[in-house]
């Protein structure tokens, strides 16, 4: 969790995000420098959810809104993808994401090993 913290607050402040987001809320820096406070941040905050969809907007290069190509790459880091439920607009009515999460993962995979 703290690589994954650290590294998402590295790209929020890269070029690629530059037009999208003002300023990271949280963590903050004096957070984000030390292992404990981070470790307690996290115990603190992280959850989980269930069927969460649609963060990672699919869509074209001229679409600001879009996080990620046709192939689920994402847009502005390189030999990044995201194969999950983000990239779905919406859950399916009919038996869940489970099957669907599995299909983009798999498909995705077949793009990783290409490119």
């Amino acid at each position: 969790m703290r690589e994954g913290l650290r590294l998402a607050a590295r790209l929020l402040e890269s070029d690629a995000y530059q037009d999208v987001a003002d300023h990271r809320i949280h963590p903050a820096n004096d957070i984000l420098a030390s292992d404990d406070a981070l470790d307690l941040w996290v115990r603190q905050t992280a959850g989980t959810a269930r069927h969460v969809s649609g963060t990672c907007k699919m869509g074209p290069d001229a679409d600001p809104m879009a996080v990620v190509d046709q192939y689920c790459r994402v847009k502005g880091v390189k030999g990044l993808w995201v194969a999950d439920a983000s990239v779905m607009p919406r859950i399916p009515r009919s038996g869940g994401a489970h099957a669907t999460v599995i299909m983009i993962g798999e498909r995705v995979a077949d793009w990783v090993d290409v490119g």
